[in-house]
Order: C-alpha cells, then sequence, then structure tokens
C-alpha cells in the first residue's frame, strides 16, 4: 500500500521494487496485490495489472472502505504500508488515520521519514500509527533511536531494514563511458526527482575550482522536476540551476537529463560515474534511495550530512560534507580523484559493503517479519494425536508420540490449562470437553491418598512409577492446583466438571504452604488468585497464603540482589518469568505498589538479559545462566519463551505498558522463525511445535511440554487483542 509507478515518486519506486522481489521470493503460492494512492480524482495512471484498488489520497472515506474491503477478505494476510507524510493525504497525513484505525488484518509499517522534532499535529498522528501497527519498520538506525525517544509506545516493534538495491555485476567506467559517449571523461553524477531540497546549486559552486585542475570533468544531472514541486513552481529552480551553470561558465561541464529513467539505463549511467554525489539540504532526511542505488553498483560518493549518509558513508567509500557548503564540496572531490587507484579501491569497497542491502534479501525480510505477526489458526491435531483415552504422552519421536515414555502430571495440568482458555477463545476447536474431561481424569488418578500428586504414570499399567521417588514433586503439583482452579471458575463447563476440579483441589490444598521452590511458590499464587474468586468461604486463609507467599519471594529478590544482579536467585534457570508475573499478579490483588514495582523491575532485569534489539534469546538449558558467569544460549526451549509470554500479557493488563505488549509479541515470534537460527519451531501441517533450538539445528522431536508450551503462548497473544478490545470499549462506554 502506497504510491506506485508510474506515478513519479521515490516511494512508488520503493513499492515497485520491493513487491516485484517478494514475488520472487513468495513464489507463486502467496501474492502481492497493491493499494495505489493517487494525488486526486483527477490523476488517472495506467498502472500495472497488480494494483488492484486505488485511492484518492485526500478522501478519508475511501481510506476507511479499503480496510472493510481487507477485513472482508479472507485471502488477505495482511498489509504492508509505505508511509510518508505527503503521500498520505490531509494534514501531516492524517488521512491514513481512517485506514490503520478501521483495518483488523496485521499492519507492517514502513516509515520513510522519521523527524526529531516533529510538529504537533505530526507527532499526533505518527503516534496513533506507531500505536496501531503490529510492526514498524525503519531504514536507519537513527530513525529506530528517534521513534524510541519520541514515541516511547514503539518499543518492541520497530525493525531496521536498509534501502533496497538492485543486483548488478561490479565493473569500472569505462565500459559504460564509452557507450554513453562519455569516454575519457570525469564523471560526477546526481540523479532523482529534481527540487529544492537537492541542494544541487552548492555542487555547482564548487566546480570551477576543480575543473581548474581536473578539465574533464562532466557533472550529470539527471531526473525530470518533482510532478509536486512542478505543480507548485513549474520548473523555476531547473531554470535557476541552468543559469548558475550558464553564468559560472560551466556549459561544457554541466548537462542536465530532464527525464525520469527506467532502471536499465539509470544503472548503465551510474555505471559510468567515477564520483557519485548526493546533495540534500535536509539533514533529518532520514533515507536516499539514490545514495544506496550508488554504493549499491559500486561507486565512490560524496554526501551532506543527512540520517542514513552519516551511517552508511566511511572513509573508506567516501566522503561526508556538510550542508550548503560548496568550498567542502570541492575539498571532498580534489581529494577523491588525486589517486585513481585508492579511487578504484573505494568502488569496489562501496559495492562489497552494500551486498546486504540487495532487494531480494529485503524483501525477505520484510516477508518473515510479516509472517510473525501472521497468527497461525488454533490447530489442535497434534495434541489429539499425542492424547490417548487416558491422557497426554510426554515425549514424541518427531511426531509420534512415544507411548513407553508414559505421560506426566506437568504435561496434562498444561493441556487442561490450554483447554479451558479454548472454551473462551472465539473459535472454539471440536473435542474439547473430551479433552478437558481426559485430562482431569488423569489429575484425578495422579492424586495420592494424601492429597498430594504423582507426576511420572506409566504406559502399560497406568501407575506411578518409581522416578516419582527420585524427583521433587512441587512444580507439577503447583500447576496442577493451577489447572484445577482455571477449571473451577471456568462457567462455561458442566456443573460436574467445576465440582470435580474443586473436589481434587480441595484434597490436594493442604500442601500448598508447605513448598520450598520458588517456582512452585509462583504457581500456588496463580492458582489460588484464580481459585478465590470462587471460595468466599476460604476467603482469609487464602489471602494469608498469598502474602506469605509473596512476601517469600520478596525476601529472596534482597538476599540475592546486588547492584547489577536482580534477581530471586544467583543463576537464570527454567520458566524465569514465572516468579515475577506471580509477584504482580500478588501485587495487584493485594493492591500492593511494592510487589508491583519489584515485579516490574525483576521482569525487566530478566528481558534485559533475553531480549536483543530484534529477537528474543531463551537462556540455554544446557547450563544455567550463573551470576557473573557467561550466559547459555542453547539448547533453547519453548517453556521459557512461553513463560516470558505470559509475564508480559500479565504485566501489560496490570501497568497498561505497551512495550510489556510490544516485546510479549516479539517474544511469540520465536517460535515462527525470528530466533538465533531463523527457523520455524511451529509446524503450520500438524500443529505441533519442536522441542528446542541447539547451535547447529532444531530438535525436530515434538513432545507435549513444547506443544502446550506453544498453545499458552499463542493464546496468550489472542488475550493481549482482546483485552485491548475490552478496555477500548469500555473506555468508549
Amino acid at each position: 500500500m502506497g504510491t506506485y509507478p508510474p506515478r513519479e515518486c521515490g516511494i512508488a519506486t520503493f513499492n515497485q521494487d520491493l513487491l516485484r522481489s517478494s514475488r520472487q521470493f513468495l513464489g507463486r503460492h502467496i501474492s502481492c496485490k497493491v493499494a495505489a494512492m493517487n494525488l486526486s480524482p483527477l490523476d488517472h495512471y495506467n498502472y500495472p495489472s497488480e494494483v488492484a484498488w486505488e485511492i484518492n489520497q485526500d478522501n478519508k472515506r475511501e481510506y476507511a472502505n479499503f480496510a472493510k474491503k481487507i477485513n472482508d477478505n479472507a485471502l488477505i494476510a495482511g498489509v504492508i504500508l509505505q508511509h510518508e507524510y505527503g503521500i498520505c493525504g490531509g494534514e501531516e497525513g492524517e488521512n491514513i488515520l481512517s485506514f490503520i484505525e478501521n483495518c483488523r488484518k496485521p499492519i507492517l509499517v514502513t516509515l520513510h521519514a522519521v523527524l526529531p522534532s516533529p510538529s504537533p499535529k505530526m507527532q499526533d498522528v505518527t503516534g496513533k500509527i506507531v500505536n496501531r501497527a503490529n510492526i514498524i519498520v525503519v531504514l536507519t538506525q537513527n530513525s529506530r533511536r528517534i521513534l524510541k525517544n519520541i514515541y516511547p509506545s514503539s518499543e518492541g516493534k520497530v525493525y531496521v531494514i536498509p534501502h533496497g538495491i538492485h543486483p548488478t555485476e561490479f565493473s569500472t567506467s569505462g565500459s559504460a563511458k564509452k557507450k554513453l559517449k562519455l569516454k575519457n571523461s570525469i564523471v560526477l553524477s546526481t540523479f532523482g526527482l529534481l527540487g529544492r531540497e537537492k541542494g544541487i546549486e552548492y555542487v555547482i559552486q564548487s566546480l570551477p575550482q576543480v575543473i581548474k585542475k581536473y578539465p574533464s570533468i562532466r557533472y550529470l544531472i539527471i531526473g525530470e522536476t518533482h510532478p509536486d514541486v512542478r505543480r507548485k513552481e513549474g520548473e523555476t529552480y531547473r531554470l535557476e540551476l541552468g543559469r548558475l551553470v550558464t553564468d559560472l561558465g560551466l556549459n561544457k561541464h554541466v548537462k542536465f537529463y530532464d527525464q525520469y529513467l527506467d532502471l536499465t539505463d539509470l544503472i548503465e549511467f551510474l555505471k559510468a560515474t567515477d564520483v557519485y554525489i548526493s546533495s540534500s539540504i535536509n539533514p533529518n532526511q532520514a533515507v536516499s534511495g539514490t545514495l544506496s542505488y550508488a554504493l549499491g553498483t559500486g561507486r565512490a560518493v560524496i554526501s551532506t550530512q543527512f540520517a542514513q549518509a552519516l551511517e552508511i558513508v566511511t572513509p573508506d567509500i567516501g566522503r561526508l560534507v556538510p550542508i550548503k557548503d560548496f568550498s567542502s564540496y570541492a575539498a571532498a572531490l580534489l581529494d577523491l580523484l588525486s589517486d585513481k587507484s585508492k579511487l578504484k579501491k573505494m568502488h569496489r569497497r562501496a559495492y562489497d559493503s552494500t551486498r546486504s542491502m540487495l532487494w531480494n534479501k529485503v524483501a525477505e525480510e520484510y516477508s518473515n517479519l510479516l509472517a510473525q505477526v501472521v497468527l497461525p489458526p488454533i490447530n489442535l491435531r497434534h495434541l489429539k494425536k499425542m492424547t490417548d483415552n487416558f491422557g497426554l504422552f510426554q515425549f514424541a519421536v518427531l511426531e509420534t508420540p512415544d507411548k513407553n515414555a508414559g505421560y506426566t502430571l506437568d504435561d496434562n495440568a498444561r493441556a487442561l490449562i490450554v483447554c479451558n482458555q479454548l472454551t473462551l477463545h472465539q473459535h472454539r476447536p471440536k473435542g474439547l470437553h473430551l479433552l478437558i474431561s481426559t485430562y482431569l481424569n488423569f489429575i484425578e488418578v495422579c492424586q495420592q491418598s494424601d492429597g498430594a500428586f504423582a507426576n511420572y504414570i506409566g504406559y502399560l499399567d497406568k501407575k506411578p512409577t518409581s522416578q516419582n521417588s527420585r524427583e521433587d514433586l512441587s512444580d507439577p503439583y503447583a500447576r496442577a492446583l493451577w489447572a484445577l482452579a482455571e477449571v473451577m471458575k471456568n462457567t462455561l463447563l458442566p456443573t460436574s466438571t467445576r465440582d470435580k476440579a474443586q473436589k481434587i483441589f480441595f484434597r490436594a490444598f493442604p500442601h500448598a504452604g508447605n513448598l520450598t521452590h520458588l517456582r512452585s511458590k509462583a504457581f500456588i499464587v496463580k492458582a489460588l488468585v484464580a481459585a478465590l474468586e470462587i471460595l468466599p468461604e476460604n476467603h482469609n486463609e487464602i489471602l494469608k497464603l498469598i502474602r506469605a507467599i509473596a512476601a517469600s519471594l520478596i525476601l529472596a529478590l534482597k538476599n540475592n540482589s546486588d547492584e547489577s544482579w536482580q534477581w530471586f536467585e544467583t543463576h537464570l534457570g527454567y520458566n524465569n518469568a514465572l516468579l515475577s508475573e506471580s509477584l504482580l499478579i500478588a501485587g495487584k490483588l493485594l493492591k500492593n505498589e511494592e510487589y508491583i514495582h519489584k515485579g516490574s523491575s525483576s521482569l525487566q532485569f530478566l528481558m534485559d538479559k533475553t531480549f536483543s534489539t530484534n529477537m528474543y534469546l531463551p537462556i540455554g538449558h544446557s547450563n544455567w545462566y550463573k551470576q557473573n558467569e557467561e550466559r547459555s544460549y542453547f539448547d533453547q526451549q519453548p517453556e521459557d519463551p512461553a513463560s516470558m509470554i505470559l509475564a508480559l500479557t500479565t504485566a501489560y493488563k496490570i501497568t497498561g505498558i505497551q512495550s510489556y505488549k510490544n516485546l510479549a509479541i516479539k517474544c511469540f515470534s520465536w517460535f515462527l522463525g525470528n530466533n538465533s537460527l531463523c527457523k520455524l519451531l511451529y509446524n503450520y501441517d500438524t500443529g505441533s511445535c519442536y522441542d528446542g533450538l541447539h547451535p547447529d539445528r532444531v530438535n525436530l522431536n515434538q513432545g507435549a511440554e513444547s506443544l502446550t508450551s506453544y498453545l499458552l503462548s499463542r493464546l496468550a497473544i489472542d488475550e493481549l487483542d482482546n483485552y485491548e478490545s475490552r478496555t477500548v470499549t469500555k473506555h468508549l462506554s
């Protein structure tokens, strides 16, 4: 969505290049279509076949109607919007809000202009775009920093993808010069749609000094006047430049090409260039496609000091000059032209340094990002395959249940929580009540005469195995209580099911105050807060236990923290975020600001250790991350991102801080390929989840813990959107 050729506009060209490259990357199974923005109803273009819709950018109603078309079309997975204020219509491009506020599909927005000092209106419009967008792409690190400073709600959803370039073979300038009849000339060039912000007059003023030493210089100014400029002032700027050339006696050295070149011709001119000059006088210009193309062709550059140039123009590929300083242009040209051998090396370095900017790589990054916010539909195929009429099997060999490994309370409790939540889901899969009955019956089988639980149950005899006596069973006990409490309060379930869960819960409850492990205590907090809603007769007893557990978590945090380590233990292990989440939950219930603060600050510590700029990096299970030692990155397992997603979801609901929601979505993308190996953990065909990431491969087994961790995460992301919708509706009412 954006402008599109034959409308003459840099973003139109960008849009076309991205679409064509995306088609090559995605193949025939995924279709890309364009909604093209027109300047007015009077502008009609002979668009190519990929343009399926046209929008008058000055008509808010057309934007809103288009959003409805997108919502109603089940074939459309998401939208990539190219944004720049001038192409969206209305004051500071406000008309685009009629689209983004009505569109319910995932939206990836590329912000081509990010200003450090926006007007109040511009900041308001941009803020609304930032809040609604699922993913924001900017083209420079500087733009990312500006967004973070001005729009805090952008944190967690901003990615940097450079402007794309076209694949060309590296070559010296001789052949192209000969073809263009520029042989024996030193060729300087600037291309792009002409307007006053190009600052070409300062380049022209620098030439007399340089030509004295290099009389064979030819400066090519390639491109017609920008259509918007031509509407307002005609060819005034071009005529002014022409008079300046004449006044300085440069007619033999400066040539204007007043035309919009196609790509083939443009590349030919760039290949003939010895030094490309990017002369923008706008220091806040985020990016220049012309600069990117020149470097991508393998040409040394001289550029003014605008945002993108400051990031990518290094001394080994070009020179930076102050804006509106013709003497600096002269000095830079004299420097670069003084050593032909050095200049040729700069050409090669410019070419080599831009290979990551090729359009096919840029398109792949865009496609991957959009895929990460297009949520897979709920698929219980693998859950049902892993479940027999007794319970959920613990392990799988590839996708086949490993029956000999038996069942665990841990996994069946997780599965019960998943299926219980699915009864509240907008699209409830079939067979939920049968699965809930199976998992609840399994928990009943695991319960011992004293009310506690066994965890490991054998396949053949359906009895507890000897492994139960060799391990601490606090975690499965506490997780089972959480699952039972969630079922107890679900009024959509039959009364008999809720009564059965409550009976098992009360038999187990006496052990809840005897736990010593922090994670078990944290699960008990989640269980008790859920149970509190339906057990008024036990209100005081439950509150007392919640207070005691929360106080013990605070004490553990205090005893194990120092200035650089704000955590409950001297290491980060498994299911880490659960500890912070439980403090947040207890703090909300007890109206205790200290608990909420400590829960938030400890979660922030964990986030700092596990989120990189663009992805979530779980603590590896190969060895725990010990204080003052190197953290482990592998074996990454799905339980860890699931724990983080649930904690971030809770933090967002309690605090309303947008970055928690953004980071939860980013964390979920770990399952969809946004991870250190760029590999899918989720199997779209079977609905299964792979067991983890090793340093060099995916663990292709698809066991119960991984599956239920994925499903809990998937439902949590749904709940984020539903919670926000309910909050907005409540506010409006």
